[in-house]
């Protein structure tokens, strides 16, 4: 015991020693590192065409989870051939830039994507870089119609404000992976009875590279009304809803209905453009499956209160004097409005709202007698800009640019087809509607205010709608501190 006592009086001494008598502490310091500002370059810009139509049924005909591809779309697409740059994609063929624009059309079947690789990193992106339409007319048994949809940016969040299935009427949301990392989505759909609860909403699963199909019944019964949330983790997406009208056993019109922008309490719609009111009204008179055939005004109030609503709908000339339409919307739910009393002419709407919401317009075409049919459009509002913007119109049928001035002075814009630049003044609160050349690119050049635009397409009658775009990766400029 006493050995033990003595052992531990010997420790404690030597730690008592090694306190009182060891050497300082090396103190190790570093000279302070400045932070270092970097720019980094927006990712290549990338658009995505979906493809043709989708069919259901399958081969057998039956299936009602079987979707295939019905013949060919026809693409139209603008790229600046800026120098440094090259343009990758229908059919894989690539374009060199050389500092001329170039207008190129194509036809495609499956999704194809657009890609400008810049060697720089430093061209601006956006529409005068780069934009795409698609555009196909079917007169098939299964589906009849003109169905336009500009090419797209993946984005992580989207929402689409249109479309119904109710009886005769079928609405696909077509999404599409162009990335090289796998999606996983979930939806939210509202309808007029709120939000859909139903199983299958969430955890879809889009790969790398791929199309999936979903049909929106599977998930809301027979609503007339939608609006459709789409988020996105993983590899960003596409998102289109295709729908289609039967009526009794004929199809009758189709559309794409393609992503909006954020909600928001003032709305510009450029692009009413009225044809035969009359023939969609004897249709109406005649049968109840017709009852849709009219312009419509649809709102998905996405808070809690309740929104105040006007809509005012002005013409272009003294002979087109439009309407006014004041209404409640309910909150969380999505509504339809007639927008009724309007002659044959060419029309600009104007939305406000006391609460931020989605909106958009259905616009309709229909003709009675021999060379009978009925198709329709939706319209979302059109994103105002000052600064260039380009546009790819189609080489089939009859289009028209709609160009909008929601300001409270008058504004000037210059309009490029090719070489040739003419300008054109916008009244306060006025619409301006030109023939746009067919196959050849449009570039906009506002000057003093902001403008809105909308391009409608005419093919035998039927119609589409395509926005003016100006799809951009952004870059930006960050801090590095090395530690």
């Amino acid at each position: 015991m006493i050995i033990r006592i003595l052992r531990a009086l010997a420790v404690a001494a030597a730690f008592v020693g090694m306190y009182l008598y060891a050497p300082g502490v090396l103190e190790l310091s570093t000279s302070k590192v400045e932070s270092a500002e970097r720019v980094v370059s927006a990712k290549d810009l990338t658009l995505t065409c979906v493809g043709s139509v989708f069919t259901s049924g399958g081969n057998s005909g039956t299936s009602t989870s079987k979707f295939t591809r019905l013949s060919s779309t026809a693409v139209a697409l603008s790229y600046s051939g800026a120098s440094g740059t090259k343009l990758k994609g229908l059919g894989g063929k690539q374009t060199t830039g050389f500092g001329v624009r170039q207008d190129r059309w194509s036809r495609i079947k499956q999704a194809q994507s657009l890609t400008i690789t810049d060697s720089a990193g430093t061209t601006s992106q956006g529409s005068m870089l780069l934009t795409g339409n698609q555009l196909q007319y079917l007169s098939d048994k299964k589906i009849k119609g003109l169905l336009a949809a500009p090419c797209l940016r993946s984005q992580s969040e989207l929402w689409l404000v249109g479309g119904s299935v109710a009886v005769g009427r079928e609405a696909i949301l077509i999404l599409t992976n162009p990335t090289s990392v796998d999606a996983t989505v979930d939806l939210e759909i509202f309808t007029e009875n709120g939000i859909s609860n139903s199983a299958g909403l969430s955890g879809i699963a889009v790969p790398a590279g791929s199309t999936e199909v979903i049909p929106l019944a599977s998930f809301v019964f027979r609503s007339e009304s939608m609006a459709v949330h789409v988020k996105s983790f993983g590899g960003s997406v596409t998102a289109l809803i295709q729908q289609k009208a039967v009526r009794g056993l004929k199809a009758s019109g189709a559309d794409y209905i393609y992503p909006t922008g954020v909600a928001q309490k003032e709305s510009v719609f450029p692009g009413i453009l009225i044809r035969r009111p009359m023939d969609s009204a004897k249709l109406r008179k005649l049968d109840d499956k017709y009852s849709d055939v009219r312009q419509n005004l649809r709102v998905f109030v996405p808070g809690d209160k309740d929104a105040q609503i006007t809509l005012e709908v002005l013409g272009t000339d003294e002979e087109t004097f439009g309407t006014v339409i004041s209404v409640t919307a309910p909150a969380g739910k999505v509504t339809d409005f007639d927008i009724n009393g309007l002659a044959e002419g060419d029309y600009v709407g104007y939305l406000r709202s006391d609460q931020e919401v989605f909106s958009s317009v259905r616009l309709v075409r229909s003709r009675v007698g021999d060379d009978a049919y009925t198709d329709f459009a939706w319209i979302n509002p059109a994103e105002g800009f000052t600064s260039p913007r380009y546009i790819a119109v189609p080489k089939a049928g009859i289009s028209k640019l709609s160009i909008a001035n929601p300001n409270s002075e008058a504004t000037k814009v210059s309009l490029k087809f090719g070489e040739i630049t003419i300008e054109r003044n916008i009244a306060a609160g006025a619409e301006i509607v030109l023939l746009a050349p067919s196959g050849q690119s449009i570039g906009i050049f506002p000057t003093t205010q902001p403008v809105y635009s909308n391009l409608v397409v005419d093919v035998d009658g039927r119609l589409g709608t395509l926005p003016v775009l100006d799809e951009k990766n952004l870059g930006g400029q960050v801090w590095i501190n090395v530690h």
